[in-house]
């Protein structure tokens, strides 16, 4: 199985984001200060930021109010750099300990401190806090460690990279006489795969995997008017998904090269000569070579007349599509090519920037936190951008 496939093995992360938790409802004496910042904060995500992330954060914080109560902690001890810090790591500390009793994972209780110190970060800017003590080293020095993986070791198209490639493939399907089968058919994978944020196993084929919906996408599922597919997803159930005004006209075009014969035609089907002699002949059996003779030697014409389905493209048929169309487009890529996880990859970075809920749901992430964890390299890069104007308003 390759590196592609591997990527679609993540696990959500298991949050428990309860809307009321034990310990707030035995918490008799909430810090109004404290109170009042966190209501600021949550206002602010809900006018101006992800709904679901402010759903997430409403959560995370009520806990953490209700530990800092439950502590005996209050909002003016942040201000104090050695006391703030030792505050946070006792935080940090008590997510460690939900993690060794795996009531959290690692990559969960890192989230929940992140947005702790989003909120103080924030209440920074509004002139609650001298400084965010979050952000201290020995804050979160007791946070469970977790096996990293960030953009250095997982590929992931560039904005350059997708409309250098895009724009090979259209130019490619432009110069193709008689709009050849082939370059259509390429142009269509390389802009779903850029711009609709699929995974490469929910519209190809597997040869190990013969269930329905793991065996190519399938024309019948495809929805012109509505500009969306039915695909069988990570999760198992069958998802609907956008196929993009970026797609719509290749797929278009595909389907009129292709001139399928009913709905169970595949969307990408394979060009592997012996691959397509080869499912036409066990087909067709002893009538094959008469039968295809009639056809002029047209095979894709012959799959329409009998009523066949041609092979649908592998996702190992892709890769090698992948690889040769890299390698002619004189792209220089880290990694060898162009990757199929890495269109998706490159999608959901472009969306994360701008909206975190909305690359949730283009990505079809179960929990935001998913989404967070695959784009964890973008929060750092803010935080780091935000530390930055912090210290520069410092030493003025």
């Amino acid at each position: 199985m390759g590196s592609e496939d591997n990527d679609h093995q993540q696990t959500a992360l298991t949050e428990d984001f309860d809307s009321t938790s034990d310990a707030e409802e035995s918490c008799p004496a909430l810090d109004s200060d404290l109170r009042a910042l966190v209501d600021r904060y949550l206002t602010s995500q809900r006018t101006t930021g992800s709904q679901a992330y402010a759903s997430t954060a409403a959560s995370v914080l009520n806990r953490w109010e209700a530990w800092m109560a439950t502590e005996s902690h209050e909002l003016d001890e942040l201000n104090d750099p050695q006391t703030g810090a030792r505050v946070l790591n006792e935080y940090a500390l008590q997510l460690a300990e939900r993690v060794a009793n795996d009531e959290l994972v690692a990559a969960t209780a890192e989230r929940y401190f992140a947005i702790v110190s989003a909120c103080l970060s924030f209440g920074v800017r509004q002139g609650a806090l001298d400084r965010n003590p979050a952000l201290a080293e020995a804050a979160s020095e007791s946070l469970p460690q977790q096996q990293r993986s960030d953009r250095t070791d997982q590929q992931f198209w560039t904005a350059v990279q997708r409309e250098a490639i895009v724009e090979f493939v259209d130019e490619r399907a432009a110069a193709a006489p008689d709009a050849a089968l082939m370059e259509c058919r390429n142009r269509a994978l390389v802009r779903i795969l850029a711009y609709s944020g699929v995974r490469g196993a929910e519209i190809l084929s597997h040869t190990k995997d013969d269930r329905e919906g793991r065996n190519g996408l399938r024309w019948e599922n495809v929805d012109f008017d509505a500009g969306t597919m039915l695909i069988f997803g990570k999760n198992q159930t069958w998802e609907r998904t956008p196929l993009p005004s970026k797609c719509l006209p290749a797929v278009r075009e595909l389907h009129s090269a292709l001139a399928p014969e009913d709905g169970q035609w595949p969307v990408f089907p394979s060009g592997h000569s012996p691959s397509l002699y080869e499912k036409a002949r066990a087909e067709l059996g002893d009538r094959f070579d008469r039968l295809l003779a009639d056809e002029h030697g047209d095979i894709w014409q012959l799959f329409r007349v009998q009523n066949l389905s041609p092979p649908p493209l592998t996702t190992a048929g892709a890769r090698s599509v992948m690889k040769r169309l890299t390698d002619e487009a004189d792209l220089d890529v880290d990694g060898e090519y162009l990757k199929l996880h890495g269109g998706r990859r490159g999608l959901g970075d472009l969306l994360y920037r701008i909206d975190r809920g909305h690359a949730q749901d283009i990505l079809r992430h179960d929990d935001l936190s998913t989404t967070q964890k695959a784009y964890q390299h973008i929060d750092a890069e803010e935080r780091r951008e935000q530390l930055d104007r912090h210290l520069e308003d410092t030493d003025e």
